[in-house]
């Protein structure tokens, strides 16, 4: 029982400094470091949504859980237009 609540005492700290990695991350304009934040910050809700599990908070599981989503459509949004961006690019180094 007592392993139990050195998961929550501390993983819930982890947690807040993977959260404000990944604000720093995405808030970068190299996009690369951005999608890696996008990345991170999926990484993070997850994790708290795990963690209120154990606790019993169901609306913030719900709510990680949600923004794990937004955080992972957006990384794939985002790269998709890095993607096309790279290619206008090299298109445009040819003329």
């Amino acid at each position: 029982m007592i392993d139990y609540f050195f998961v929550l005492q501390y993983g819930q700290w982890l947690i807040l400094v993977i959260s404000i990695l990944a604000l720093y991350q995405v808030s970068s304009v190299n996009h690369e470091t951005r999608l890696k934040g996008y990345l991170v910050t999926a990484l993070s809700r997850f994790s708290g949504a795990v963690i209120f599990l154990f606790v019993d908070l169901f609306a913030f599981v719900i709510a990680n859980l949600i923004q794990t989503y937004i955080a992972l459509r957006g990384y794939f949004k985002n790269k998709n237009t890095g993607d096309m961006t790279k290619e206008s690019d090299q298109d445009n180094e040819k003329f």
